[in-house]
């Protein structure tokens, strides 16, 4: 059974569109770091008061910093995706295809137990 968090104000920055801010709760969150590259990925899911999905990641490799975020809404066959400055409706089907191709071509890199444990965080997401 999951916890019943207390809403409260979520800022998220974001290099690639505008900041995003809402009032909500961490869901989920994840951090993973690869030896071979040094990249240091920290990725975390909200939800919002109104339902909505905030999702943040941000990397670090040496100096180099990025930070991105997008508020998400599902609407049965659309999907409204945000990156704080551009709000994209985008078709659910075809975005679910699109993650999963993107998963498939990630798991050709992964190891068995990274592909278990990325098969545990969607299995949380979508409890």
């Amino acid at each position: 059974m999951k916890k019943k968090g207390r809403l409260k104000r979520v800022n998220l920055e974001n290099d690639f569109g505008g900041p995003i801010s809402f009032a909500g709760k961490l869901e989920n969150e994840a951090m993973n770091y690869c030896e071979r590259s040094g990249e240091l990925v920290s990725e975390k899911i909200y939800l919002s008061e109104k339902g909505r999905t905030g999702y943040s990641v941000s990397s670090r490799k040496g100096d180099e910093r990025e930070k991105r975020a997008y508020l998400m809404e599902d609407q049965g066959e659309m999907c409204l995706v945000s990156n704080g400055s551009i709000l994209l409706g985008v078709d659910t089907e075809n975005l679910i295809t699109f993650f999963a191709k993107v998963l498939d071509e990630q798991a050709s890199e992964k190891s068995v137990d990274e592909l278990e444990y990325i098969r545990k965080q969607l299995e949380a997401v979508n409890e």
